[in-house]
């Protein structure tokens, strides 16, 4: 079995059973995963044969998703099929308001703002940071003489005091 064998065959389990959108999000899931994987150096087939049957996987993913497995859902048209934007669209917002009742929330955080929002808190820490030890290094440098008059008789005075 290939990646493209693979994939028809989740399609084909997955078709009808789950919403579209669902069909789409894990054909696309497993495709990446595949090369990702392939490009690390991977045999494919060893790949494949971790993953197990599509079967199997679709199985689990019909369970798994609400309302799935009464066959009430349009098939999902062919994985390689072009989608007009407006269908991807209508699939997609079908799909985010099954989440919403079913209490899954999913955050995206690859998008922009999470990642301007990570650098923003990044650079905040690294400035507390920052704060708090040059503000213990502006207590600590005036006492260094006074610490260092200290040792240096201790020094003084044990040093007699082995002479004798």
């Amino acid at each position: 079995m290939n990646s493209g064998e693979f994939l028809q065959g989740l399609q084909d389990a997955l078709s009808g059973e789950v919403p579209p959108a669902v069909v789409q999000e894990n054909l696309r899931y497993y495709d990446n995963y595949i090369r990702t994987e392939v490009q690390k150096g991977r045999n494919e087939s060893e790949i494949l044969e971790e993953l197990g049957p599509p079967r199997l996987i679709a199985r689990t993913i019909i369970e798994t998703t609400p309302e799935a497995g009464s066959g009430n859902h349009e098939p999902y048209r062919s994985y390689d099929s072009y989608q007009s934007q407006e269908t991807q669209r209508q699939s997609r917002d079908g799909y985010e308001h099954q989440k919403r009742r079913s209490g899954i929330h999913y955050y995206d955080l690859s998008k922009w703002y999470w990642k301007l929002l990570g650098a923003i808190l990044f650079v905040a820490v690294i400035t507390i940071i920052i704060t708090v030890v040059t503000g213990l290094l502006s207590l600590v440098i005036p006492l260094l003489p006074v610490i260092g008059m200290v040792i240096l008789i201790m020094w003084i005075v044990r040093g007699i005091g082995s002479r004798w």
